[in-house]
Parts: structure tokens; C-alpha cells; sequence
């Protein structure tokens, strides 16, 4: 693979980069300061940009965008606002599950919608007791006799929980395991279904959500796919989400070293700038390797993905477990170089500690991604017998 973007593909970041330096960048640290939702119209703009259905091909309202491009974006758009990033990857996750495994019905129902960003997604799949095993969902939906579905059940630290217009519900229809879990469309306003905010560490535009399911009606036209077909687009979609989260990690592992390495060359002590200090030049150098092999990672992933390679999944799990870690060792070596003031909310440092500490926990936590790596290597399992 290529190591470098094509023209084209950097001419569409450029152009997202000027987008994002001059109608984005400039309201996030007030809209942080009051915890207050992205407005609606950037939500739209990401979609000229790709970032709403952008891998869809032309044909179906996207733009045939491969992952490593998209990824590049992502990866950008982190850098300048995690949280409305998290907004977005959200909804683009569920406009893709229903793109791929809705119904014709579904997909002009719902899709025009959510790729211009009239609507926003939520992915239903955590609980308090589900986590990394995706396939101990208890949730339940049962059929009411009339051809729908009855829901119940609870959800925890959903993205978007609060403020989505729409969600895919992963919920037990049957006995045993991986078969026994279907996905269902829920919309807000179901009767029966109501959402709080859980209040976070980081992310604080884009609040985590608690899911409440008291016996909602759901009609069998909100069933995606077949019955007991879910866990199988969990497990796709989950690996499709630890790519981009490598790529997010990048993106805010690279602002907070910009930030460090413009700071370093203004701040002065002992009368000379800190950067020539050799400790300072120290951490610049740990942070830009962490940065570029992140960057070399996360496109690794992303072209295993455009090549549909049957070790894709190593390389998410593998980019999304070292560029998680790399991410956060970046933001602190950044805020060490700020000293007392990278402590502070009047640099955005502090900011992208908080933001990305939590990718180290999405999509399946690091502890299970060496699991995996290692279950894939020596053939044995440390999960099950």
C-alpha cells in the first residue's frame, strides 16, 4: 500500500481542513465551557464532506469513499472537535448497518435523513452487565401477537442516547447465545422509551446516554434482517468501528502534538525557549514517533478493510489497541510540556486527555484486544474453554 494520500485524497482533506479551521474550530471552546450539543447545521455540513454515508457508493446517496480516506477525515475532524466526531461516527455506524442489512423499506425511509443530517443514529448494544461479551445481551424483544415486537430492557453508555432521533436496539429474541439477538430500529417519541444523561469524564458535547425500554412497540417492519441474525452485524460493525476509532486516536494524538511543539517554541524559562531543553525534546520526539506510527497503523487497518483481507480483524484490533494507548501517552507527554497551564481549561490539552481516555475503552476495551490478538496467534482461547 501506499504510504502517502493521493491527490485527490489530499486535496479532499485540505479542503475539510479549511472548512474545519474556520467554522468549527473557532465555537468549540465555548461550546465546551457550557456543555452544549454541536448545532445541527455543522451536523449537516459533515455530509458534503463524507462524513455521513461517505463509504456508500454514489449510487445509494455516499460517495464511494475507501476507509483509509474516510479514516483521514475522521481523523481530522477529531483533531478539531472529538465530540462532534463522536456525533458523527455515531450516526454514520447506524446509517450503515441499515444501508447494508436494512430492508428496502427501511433504507427510503430512513436513510436520506441521516446522511444529510436532518437525523442523528444511536447504536444500542451496551448494558450494565454486556460489554466486551456482545453476545450476553438482556434486552428482550418478544413477539405481541399481532405481528410486532414487545422491547424491554436497559442500555447504558450509549453515544447519542439523548439526543438521536432514531437508534438500532440489539435485544435477546431467543435462547443460547450468538443466535438468539436480533437488531431493531427505535425511533424517540415510541412510547415506552425514554433516555437520561450520564454525565462524563470527556466528551462533554456529546453526552452518554441511559436507554430505557418499558414494553415498546415495535412493528415488525423495524426488525433488521432476519431474527437472530444480529450478533453477526454486531461483531462487522464493531470491528469496522475499531479502525476509525485508530484513526480518531491519531487525529487528537497529532493536535495535542502540534500544540505542544508550538508552545514549547514560545514559552520561555531561564531565559530560552523550554523546546531547547533536552528533556522537552525528548518528549517531542516520543510524541511524533507515537503519531506517525498511529498514522501508519490506522492506514494499515483501513487498507486490510478496502481489501476485504482476511486479516482484518488483527489489524483493527491492533490499530485500535496501540493508538488508544499512544493517543493518551501523547496528551500527557503534551500537557507535561504545558506544565501547570496544560492542567488548565485555557489550553485545549487538558481537553484532549479527557476526550480520548474513554477509546481506550470503546469498542471492546484494550485488555480484550490483546485477547483477541493473541487467541488469533497461538490458536487458544482465554475467554472460553
Amino acid at each position: 500500500m501506499e504510504f502517502e494520500l493521493a491527490s485527490w485524497q489530499r486535496a479532499a482533506v485540505d479542503a475539510f481542513g479549511d472548512y474545519l479551521a474556520r467554522e468549527v474550530a473557532p465555537i468549540v471552546p465555548s461550546h465546551e465551557r457550557e456543555r452544549k450539543l454541536p448545532p445541527r447545521e455543522l451536523v449537516r455540513a459533515m455530509s458534503s464532506y463524507g462524513l455521513l454515508g461517505g463509504l456508500l457508493p454514489e449510487a445509494r446517496g455516499g460517495l464511494g469513499l475507501d476507509h483509509v480516506t474516510y479514516g483521514t477525515l475522521l481523523a481530522q475532524l477529531a483533531g478539531t472537535w472529538a465530540s462532534l466526531r463522536s456525533m458523527i461516527s455515531t450516526s454514520n455506524l447506524v446509517l450503515s448497518i441499515i444501508a447494508e442489512c436494512g430492508s428496502a423499506e427501511q433504507q427510503e425511509r430512513f436513510l436520506p435523513a441521516l446522511i444529510a443530517g436532518d437525523k442523528l443514529a444511536f447504536f444500542g448494544l451496551t448494558e450494565p452487565n454486556v460489554g466486551s461479551d456482545a453476545s450476553g445481551v438482556e434486552t428482550r424483544a418478544e413477539r405481541d401477537g399481532a405481528g410486532g415486537w414487545r422491547l424491554r430492557g436497559r442500555k447504558l453508555y450509549i453515544t447519542n442516547g439523548v439526543a438521536a432521533d432514531l437508534g438500532v436496539v440489539f435485544a435477546r429474541t431467543g435462547r443460547g447465545e450468538e443466535r438468539a439477538v436480533s437488531a431493531f430500529i427505535v425511533e424517540r417519541g415510541m412510547p415506552g422509551f425514554s433516555a437520561r444523561e450520564i454525565p462524563a469524564m470527556g466528551m462533554h458535547c456529546c453526552p452518554l446516554g441511559e436507554l430505557l425500554f418499558d414494553e415498546v412497540a415495535l412493528p415488525a417492519a423495524n426488525l433488521i434482517g432476519a431474527e437472530g441474525e444480529a450478533f453477526a452485524i454486531a461483531k462487522r460493525y464493531l470491528n469496522l468501528g475499531r479502525c476509525f476509532v485508530a484513526f480518531v486516536c491519531q487525529g487528537v494524538a497529532e493536535a495535542a502534538y502540534r500544540d505542544a511543539c508550538r508552545y514549547a517554541g514560545e514559552r520561555t524559562q531561564f531565559g530560552r525557549p523550554i523546546g531547547q531543553f533536552q528533556l522537552v525534546q525528548q518528549m517531542v520526539a516520543d510524541m511524533m514517533t507515537r503519531v506517525e506510527t498511529s498514522r501508519l497503523l490506522a492506514c494499515r487497518a483501513a487498507d486490510a478493510l478496502d481489501r476485504k483481507s482476511a486479516d482484518a480483524q488483527r489489524w483493527c484490533s491492533m490499530a485500535k489497541r496501540h493508538n488508544s494507548d499512544a493517543a493518551l501517552r501523547v496528551c500527557e507527554d503534551a500537557m507535561q510540556v504545558f506544565g501547570g497551564a496544560g492542567y488548565t481549561s485555557d489550553f485545549a490539552v487538558e481537553r484532549y486527555y479527557r476526550d480520548v481516555r474513554h477509546l481506550a475503552i470503546a469498542e471492546g476495551t484494550n485488555q480484550i484486544q490483546a485477547l483477541l490478538l493473541a487467541q488469533g496467534e497461538l490458536r487458544l482461547s482465554a475467554l472460553r474453554g
